[in-house]
Formats: structure tokens, sequence, C-alpha cells
């Protein structure tokens, strides 16, 4: 699986199968330039999985990590636009800090110049 697949299954909210396979490209690459992006990417992916299931603490850890991983490759890369990403999580911590359950709409992660958030294209 690639890159693109993940973004395209992530921005279909199937979480898990995005996992799945930034999980698979990010194996080989995981000590390498690259791997703290894919960790970053799985982290998120994560997060929304258990926002979808109620599962506070779940989704802040898996949220707080994911963008603390994506933060040094901001704005874009590898054609990913990650800062719209990381300032929708971060919007999002904020929203959960008052210890209600707020109603998040997942994001979607765009691909091409940083700025244009929109469904994610094959690499």
């Amino acid at each position: 699986m690639s890159l693109g697949r993940g973004l395209e299954l992530f921005n279909q909210g199937r979480y898990w199968d995005a996992h799945e396979a930034w999980e698979e490209a990010w194996m080989p690459d995981r000590r390498g330039p690259d791997g703290r992006f894919y960790k970053g990417l799985i982290q998120v992916a994560a997060g929304c999985l258990h926002y979808g299931r109620h599962n506070r603490r779940g989704a802040v850890n898996k949220w707080r990590s994911g963008v603390d991983y994506l933060r040094p490759y901001l704005p874009s890369h590898h054609g990913v636009a990650l800062a719209p990403l990381v300032d929708r999580v971060d919007d999002y911590l904020r929203a959960m800090e008052p210890g209600g359950w707020p109603e998040l709409e997942m994001p979607l992660i765009g691909s091409g110049p940083v700025g244009k958030v929109g469904p994610a294209q094959e690499p």
C-alpha cells in the first residue's frame, strides 16, 4: 500500500485501514527521514478512530502525539498538506479540554499546494 492509498482511505473515514496502509509504508522507514511523518499520520488516524468510539482519552492522546510528530514536516511533506490537518487537530484538542463531548467533523487530508484542502490524490 502507498501513502496515497492511506490518504484515500483516511478521507473515506476508514481510519483503521488508513492506519494499516501507512504502517505498511512506515515499517521499512521507521528510523529513516520519513519515520516520524508516517507515525504522525498513523497517530492522527488512531485518534479519529478513538473519537468515533467515544474514547476521549484515546482520541486526545493519539491526536496530541500525532500532531507533535507532524509539526517538523509543516507545512507539507511528500505533497501532503499537513498544516491544515495540524491546525484542525489542534482545534479538536482545544475543544476537548472543557470536559464535554464536542461534535466534531473529522478532517480530510489534502494534497497539492498547502492551503488547498480537498480529497487526496494518488501522488
